[in-house]
């Protein structure tokens, strides 16, 4: 594992300080979800860099290219203050592990709801082994079945960054948050944990979570 901090003139706020603090949570968090994810690769990189780009409530946001680069970005004016994005920093780098392993076992992705499930991998990994609550993966029971169906009358490959982030009607998450639903519903049904379903192809979690 590698951690590459961007050269940058971002902000004169980001102290050495920061950098510090900061890289030394995405090490420990890698450790630690290195444990659970046995099948993760073992060569991860991490690039970070600050950027406007970023989730106000939590002021970071990630991306994870391929099994062994993700890209990290901060709020480069510290809107929240250094203690709060540290702090939200673990919850971060666990949900990056679980899309970087997925990645490792090369389990495609074809379809909007495959997609959505390998976004509510990511958030129930997170919440169940970091103890974190994701705004993500808090789903309305009353109208997450209309959300599914929604997704899964979208043709193969298309899941924009509407669905995706924040649809132009208000709604945020949305595939987020339908992938988080089936995901705990395949697990409550099955008694299967986090790491197994994180294994499994998305057509098998899907039968599993019986949403027919």
């Amino acid at each position: 594992m590698k951690i590459h901090v961007a050269d940058h003139a971002k902000s004169r706020l980001i102290t050495p300080q920061f950098i510090s603090d900061y890289t030394a949570e995405i090490e420990q968090a890698y450790n630690d979800a290195s444990v659970l994810l046995e099948f993760g690769s073992k060569h991860i990189n991490f690039f970070i860099q600050p950027s406007r780009h970023v989730i106000k409530e939590t002021g970071l946001n990630a991306f994870t290219i391929n099994s062994e680069f993700v890209s990290l970005n901060f709020d480069e004016d510290m809107t929240l203050g250094e203690k709060v994005i540290i702090g939200n920093v673990r919850s971060m780098i666990f949900h990056e592990m679980s899309h970087a392993a997925r990645f490792n076992l090369s389990i495609w992705h074809a379809t909007a709801i495959d997609m959505s499930i390998f976004e509510g991998l990511a958030t129930v990994f997170e919440r169940e082994h970091v103890g974190s609550e994701p705004l993500w993966g808090q789903y309305d029971a009353d109208v997450i079945h209309e959300w599914f169906a929604e997704l899964n009358a979208l043709d193969d490959g298309v899941l924009d960054n509407e669905y995706r982030f924040k649809h132009h009607d208000g709604r945020r998450w949305i595939s987020y948050k339908v992938g988080t639903y089936i995901v705990d519903e395949a697990m409550r049904l099955s008694g299967k944990s986090i790491i197994e379903c994180t294994q499994m192809e998305c057509s098998a979690i899907l039968a599993l979570a019986d949403l027919d």
